[in-house]
């Protein structure tokens, strides 16, 4: 079983722009336009930062990122395979959760949230994963406590290797704490978007689960108060 996202959406939401970019994520889109041409898996956004070029020049020039990368004894050494993989999968279905979460919460907690934020977001909240090793990434196993140390640096490198780029501040504090989302709304909903696709997707060191079993698992983060109970009931009722 593979989830991918390879329809159209019927959701009530607006059509989205992306200031960057005029290309739009409209529910009247045909599959094949969905796939092909959504604006979200080949958007002009990744443009600015999505060469192995840039993205090696912003990393050495950034203090922060060779600071963490030094302190785990990480080599500068781009993933650029598993970034292409992410952009048209994982982020791509992040995205899509995402805009379902939101399209099924109560009007009032709309409200609270920047839709084209929340979506700038999905599409890039993995993006440091660029310079985790592929061998922690892909380890058929379970990680090491080290290991893990290193792969929790993600959402940090994603925060600074775009934080000079063209996101917005909300969309920035939405990436970089996307594990850790605290009262932040638009946060939370990320947060879960990101680990119901990531518990429905085959992995190399797993079966992707059910949608019963995903959702057993994150029924779990309202009962220990790391997500609003709503944002739950609208993943549940729009998955």
């Amino acid at each position: 079983m593979t989830f991918i996202y390879n329809f159209p959406l019927n959701l009530n939401i607006p059509k989205i722009s992306f200031k960057s970019t005029s290309a739009t994520f409209s529910p009247s889109q045909t599959p094949n336009e969905y796939s092909y041409g959504d604006g979200f898996s080949t958007n002009p956004l990744y443009e600015g930062v999505g060469s192995e070029e840039q993205i090696l020049a912003e990393a050495k020039s950034n203090p922060k990122i060779k600071e963490l990368l030094n302190k785990y004894n990480i080599p500068l050494k781009l993933n650029m395979k598993e970034l292409e993989q992410l952009k048209r999968g994982h982020l791509r279905e992040t995205r899509v959760v995402a805009a379902q979460i939101y399209s099924a919460l109560p009007k009032d907690m709309k409200s609270e949230v920047n839709l084209p934020n929340l979506q700038e977001a999905a599409m890039f909240h993995d993006y440091g994963k660029v310079l985790i090793p592929s061998s922690i990434l892909n380890k058929a196993g379970s990680l090491t406590e080290d290991e893990h140390k290193i792969m929790d640096l993600h959402s940090e490198l994603s925060y600074e290797l775009l934080k000079k780029q063209h996101l917005s501040e909300d969309s920035l504090d939405m990436i970089r704490n996307h594990h850790n989302a605290g009262d932040n709304l638009g946060t939370q909903i990320l947060s879960t978007a990101d680990k119901y696709s990531a518990l429905r997707e085959t992995r190399c060191y797993k079966e992707p689960l059910s949608r019963e079993e995903a959702l057993a698992i994150i029924k779990e983060d309202v009962d220990n108060g790391t997500i609003a109970p709503e944002i739950y009931e609208a993943l549940a009722k729009s998955v």
